[in-house]
Parts: structure tokens; C-alpha cells; sequence
């Protein structure tokens, strides 16, 4: 080791961190602009999610984890696209109320995306739940009634309605770019493994000093979809991993078809409607970029 060498000149390097929301960014570029003006037009809806508390603070619960074979723009995407839902989410909607069915019917609904600068979206799936302390008046759900009947033993009206509404989520998904997702009822952080795999952080959202109940009955909404025991964790996770694989070659479905292109070995999708051809899959290059 060269003499010169002081260990004191090595250490590690010092994020630069800011908060929003009740939320910590961190990034190693001293010179990018200030944490608010990147979040621009999501600042709004990040306000509108942190309502979920009721009044409380807001505490994360302990994440579940998991890896797909995919690329992470798959899973952004995902967080941002309601059309998916009722064809990979069927097993779900028919596990559910017919109530809560016609409410998750995106796409026959008033909803929209709408791109909010900087590679942040927001989805709104149920806009009367846009903003969870808006129009408190309006009838509970059946699903919620035995809990707004419990809660009302130690609440007086307001609040119960806060809360109950609260514990059914936010009607929209929130991203954040590159790796944060805010949707309905918990957080979503993606960490890129390769350019072939992602790793999925999925935290529920719970009542920091709540009432038990309504914290419990947030896990088991959350544990209905998401984790290795819900209906929406698996079907998400296999639709990623056919994304990510396309269509094999030589495959009919609809209008389109595959074909191999001039000069290339990988499958290109080819719209019976245009004839233009269009990558069916995500490789890496010879660079390893993404």
C-alpha cells in the first residue's frame, strides 16, 4: 500500500437527504435541484395518501419482500395501468362483495392518469375516495359496518366515519419516480437487481396509536391482495414475468403476430392493424445497460 494512502480520505460517501411528507429522499447528486421542485404536481397527492392516519400518525408495518424475472419499469408501469386489473385481477374481483366489485371497476369508471412531471403519474381509480376527509357523510360501505358498529363503543360519530374511511385506502396510486409507489393502502418501493430482475418491498400502512381494530382489519385488506397468500401479489408477479419474457416466437394472439426482424434474433411483435414491428421483450445489451 502506498504511503501516502490515509484512511481518513476513503470513508464513505454522505447522501444529501430531504423530507417531504413525512417521507426521506436521499441521492449522491449534491447539484440536482431541491427535493420539492422534483416533486412538483405530486406534492398534492402525496398530501391527499398521508390522510390515511385519521387523525393519527402514520406507521408502516413490516415489509414483505419478494423478486420477479423482469425489468423494473414492468412493476412502475404496473402501479400507473388500470386496464390490467379486471382481466389479471378477476380471481380477486370474484373473492370480493359485489359492492366492492362495481367500486374497483376502473375501467368503465370516471377515472383517468394523468402524468405529473418528472416521471411521477398518478392513477385515480375511485375519485369520491380522491380525498379520504371529503363527504364523511356519505353512506358506509356494508363491508365496513360491523367495524363502524365496534368502533363506535370508545368514538363519537365523526371520527368513526374518519376512520373507517381511512382504513379502505386512498382511491388512487401514486408514483413516484424512479422506485416509490403510494398505492391506496400501502407503499411500494422497487430496487432493481439486474436488468432482468427486481426486488418488491411491499408495507402496509396502519394507525400509529389507532384503534387496534381498524389496524387490524387494514392487515387483512392488505393480506387479501398482496403477499404470497393474496389474489393480487401472485397474478401481478406472473403478468411481470410474461411481459418481461413477450411473446414466443411464431405466436398468434388477436391481431397481432410475431415475426423475427431483418437482421435480429428477437422476437418483434408485428400489429396486423399498422405492420409495425415492435420489441416483444426487454434484453440487455452488450453494455449491460437497461
Amino acid at each position: 500500500m502506498p504511503t501516502s494512502w490515509r484512511k481518513t480520505n476513503w470513508g464513505l460517501v454522505s447522501l444529501r437527504t430531504e423530507q417531504y411528507a413525512g417521507m426521506v429522499f436521499a441521492t449522491f447528486n449534491e447539484q440536482i435541484e431541491p427535493l420539492e421542485d422534483f416533486l412538483g404536481a405530486a406534492k398534492k397527492w402525496m398530501d391527499l395518501f398521508m390522510k390515511q392516519g385519521a387523525g393519527y400518525p402514520i406507521k408502516t408495518g413490516p415489509a414483505h419482500r419478494f423478486r420477479f424475472p423482469g425489468n423494473w419499469k414492468i412493476q412502475l408501469e404496473n402501479t400507473t395501468d388500470g386496464y390490467h386489473f379486471p382481466v389479471v385481477h378477476r380471481s380477486f374481483l370474484s373473492s370480493v362483495d359485489k359492492q366492492t366489485e362495481e367500486m374497483l371497476n376502473f375501467v368503465d369508471g370516471s377515472g383517468y392518469v394523468e402524468d405529473l412531471g418528472n416521471g411521477h403519474s398518478v392513477m385515480v381509480m375511485i375519485p369520491e375516495l380522491v380525498d379520504l376527509e371529503a363527504n364523511l357523510d356519505a353512506p358506509i360501505p356494508e363491508r365496513f359496518i360491523g367495524l363502524a358498529d365496534e368502533l363506535r363503543k370508545e368514538h363519537d360519530e365523526a371520527q368513526v366515519r374518519r376512520i373507517v374511511r381511512a382504513v379502505g385506502g386512498s382511491g388512487f396510486n401514486l408514483n413516484l419516480f424512479p422506485n416509490i409507489a403510494c398505492s391506496m393502502a400501502f407503499f411500494r418501493v422497487l430496487q432493481p437487481v439486474s436488468v432482468m430482475e427486481t426486488e418488491i418491498h411491499h408495507a402496509v400502512i396502519t394507525m400509529d396509536g389507532g384503534p387496534e381494530i381498524a389496524n387490524q382489519a387494514r392487515l387483512r385488506l392488505h393480506e387479501h391482495f398482496q403477499g404470497p397468500m393474496g389474489f393480487g401479489t401472485p397474478d401481478d408477479s406472473e403478468a411481470w414475468e410474461r411481459v418481461q419474457r413477450g411473446p414466443p416466437q411464431g405466436m398468434t394472439c388477436g391481431s397481432c403476430s410475431t415475426a423475427a426482424w431483418p437482421g435480429n434474433t428477437a422476437p418483434m411483435t408485428v400489429c396486423a392493424a399498422t405492420s409495425a414491428p415492435k420489441p416483444a421483450c426487454v434484453r440487455p445489451t452488450s453494455s449491460g445497460k437497461n
